[in-house]
């Protein structure tokens, strides 16, 4: 049984949640509701819940405002908003839970197998708050992102990245001090969430950080050679692109 709690200022999308939860989820039980900060942060004090969905935007503040008042997180948060793709953005990048809405019953059914599952790291930590509102504010070339390996969880600066290789399923990170760290992701994930004035796809298997570009070869089709002395072939489709995201860097 996972005993969950609501927050949520417009009354409707409770009783939405409440109603897709109560017809589809019988091993989930509400065990209470809030629409505010104030009044979250009281229930929360109160009860202990395995789940908290909640509302990034409330009537006397932010979702973030209230974790932030709370002195432990000991309890899985999935958010929920309304589509805005800067914070969708952030969301993936601090591999952070999230529900659009109008919340769907099948993506709901997902965050709820995750909370189930969760064994290890079944909640949100203060750190991966603060990690949160820092990339939230901060450029993109100043975050840091973060990696879930099969045996520990990573925050790498995405500076630190020098290229990425994609294996099937499988992406491997090569970072500047010669780590490598490899995700069950696929690279095209990456493509979509690494920051693009940074990072480009050269080819069919790699992803380069340009920071870390040292020289172009014309010949043999055209290749790039890294900083760390790897060669990386340059698919011809993406030479312009790549050259004119050089030049601009300039």
């Amino acid at each position: 049984m996972i005993r969950a709690v609501i927050i949520d200022d417009e009354t409707p999308a409770r009783n939405n949640l409440k109603q897709i939860i109560t017809d589809n989820f019988s091993y989930v039980k509400i065990i209470g509701e809030a629409d505010s900060v104030v009044t979250g942060v009281k229930l929360l004090n109160t009860l202990t819940p395995d789940l908290v969905l909640l509302d990034i935007n409330l009537s006397d503040g932010s979702g973030f405002k209230l974790l932030e008042k709370l002195n432990d997180i000991n309890f899985k948060v999935v958010f929920v908003t309304a589509y805005d793709s800067y914070a969708i953005k952030a969301f993936k990048f601090n591999a952070l839970d999230y529900l659009l809405k109008p919340v769907k019953t099948d993506l709901l059914s997902e965050a709820l197998e995750k909370v189930e599952k969760a064994v290890n790291k079944n909640y949100i930590t203060q750190e991966d708050l603060k990690l949160f509102l820092d990339n939230y504010s901060k450029n993109d070339e100043e975050r840091t992102i973060v990696i879930n390996e099969a045996n520990k969880i990573s925050y790498i600066p995405v500076k630190e990245i020098t290229k990425l290789k994609g294996e099937g399923n499988y992406t491997k990170f090569y970072l500047n001090d010669g780590r490598e760290l490899t995700v069950s992701k696929t690279l095209k994930i990456y493509q979509e969430l690494l920051p693009e004035a940074l990072f480009y796809r050269v080819n069919q298997s790699y992803i380069i950080n340009i920071n870390f570009v040292k020289e172009y070869h014309k010949e043999d089709g055209g290749y790039i050679i890294l900083n760390d002395g790897s060669n990386i072939g340059l698919s011809r489709r993406r030479k312009d692109d790549f050259l004119k995201m050089m030049a601009q860097r300039k």
